[in-house]
């Protein structure tokens, strides 16, 4: 029988921010071959239309690759096809090498199992004729006299290229801007790449492994989240995976219910002497309940709240200090004028003021430069 481990929060965050890339033992170099290192660290790199900063992949990968140009990206996914884009828990760049892991994913959209509303067939017939004749296309480039009013004033063509691309029928090859382009998957999956189809305990062997590679510790809702699941095949996997000694049952702070890779025990992490200003779909702090519970950050973003109930603004943004978050802070870039703008900060009350800290004035230089921003203005009720 597996032996349980006891580990204290702060024994846990150390784990965490290493299997994040967020330590000095954990670098993924500079120049283009790094983002391949980190989104297969990582697993997936959430996408969001959210623009007040960079955008959330942007923000992410520079977060862990301070050198990081977003024209890297592009030539992963577009250029030398290692990267692509699918359903996470939510729209993501994911490694090519493990495309066909997303084909339960898929299956899921297919037999009608998910949430998002469905298209017409005509539609989806249509749209799939077009592009095998034509070639890639984006959704503006179908005519549609629909009116709007359902599903957030999506055309049918778009809706029913959305549904052709959960389904898997089509796929993202780039994006003009952040308008997806979308073409056949012949057409964009190299040829080295094994797309058979995974049983259900490959697919779960899969999704464990790769989750606590990235999140180094998790729970099995967490490694489940928001998938639907087959409960005893989930388990079979976890079984399988403690007896060949891979996996290793974890308890945080007398918190239950954890799973650890066997190969991140007792390792010696060195923690950045370095502030870090995170975005509010990085993957370290997703998971809203682990950060509550292990890091002890009771974080929401608030753009998806009636602003009349806001408590920190639109877009606050976690400040992380070695394994410890400080605080937030509410920003936005005016790119126009070029001008980063600290709208509020908001401090632990166990943490001094920090706006004279130079970590992290040194934070917020190198995030202006990533935002294009030349200036930071801070707001005068500081």
């Amino acid at each position: 029988m597996t032996t349980t481990i006891s580990l204290k929060n702060s024994e846990a965050r150390r784990i965490i921010l290493y299997a994040q890339g967020l330590t000095k033992s954990t670098p993924f170099g500079s120049g283009p071959n790094s983002i391949l290192k980190a989104v297969n660290q990582l697993g997936y790199v959430q996408l969001d239309t959210i623009s007040v900063i960079e955008r959330a992949h942007h923000h992410i990968l520079f977060t862990r690759i301070p050198s990081y140009n977003t024209t890297w990206l592009e030539k992963e996914q577009f250029q030398t096809r290692k990267i692509f884009e699918y359903w996470s828990h939510a729209a993501a760049y994911l490694p090519m090498q493990d495309f066909r892991f997303s084909i339960p994913v898929m299956n899921v959209f297919r037999d009608k199992k998910d949430r998002w509303p469905d298209s017409s067939r005509k539609d989806m017939k249509l749209v799939m004729k077009r592009i095998r004749e034509e070639g890639p296309l984006m959704s503006r480039q179908f005519e549609s006299n629909h009116k709007s009013g359902i599903w957030w004033d999506w055309k049918p063509s778009k809706m029913a290229l959305q549904r052709l691309f959960l389904e898997g029928d089509v796929m993202v090859s780039h994006r003009d801007g952040f308008q997806r382009i979308y073409d056949l998957p012949e057409k964009i999956i190299p040829d080295s790449v094994d797309t058979n189809e995974p049983t259900l305990l490959e697919y779960y062997i899969h999704l464990i492994k790769t989750t606590l590679h990235a999140q180094g510790i998790a729970s099995p809702k967490e490694i489940l989240h928001l998938r639907k699941s087959d409960t005893k095949i989930f388990n079979a996997a976890l079984h399988q995976l403690q007896e060949e000694e891979k996996i290793v049952p974890v308890v945080v702070s007398e918190k239950k219910d954890y799973f650890i890779l066997s190969e991140y025990l007792n390792l010696k992490i060195k923690l950045k002497d370095k502030m870090m200003i995170m975005s509010p779909f990085d993957n370290l702090v997703i998971w809203r309940k682990r950060l509550k519970d292990i890091f002890e950050f009771d974080y929401t973003l608030e753009c998806y709240i009636p602003a009349h109930k806001r408590i920190y603004g639109y877009f606050c943004l976690p400040v992380l200090y070695k394994d410890q978050f400080l605080g937030r802070i509410d920003v936005k870039a005016d790119r126009a004028n070029g001008n980063l703008l600290i709208r509020k900060e908001y401090w632990n009350e166990n943490q001094k003021k920090l706006s004279s800290n130079n970590l992290y004035h040194e934070a917020i230089e190198l995030f202006a430069h990533h935002n294009k921003c030349d200036n930071i203005i801070y707001s005068k009720s500081r």
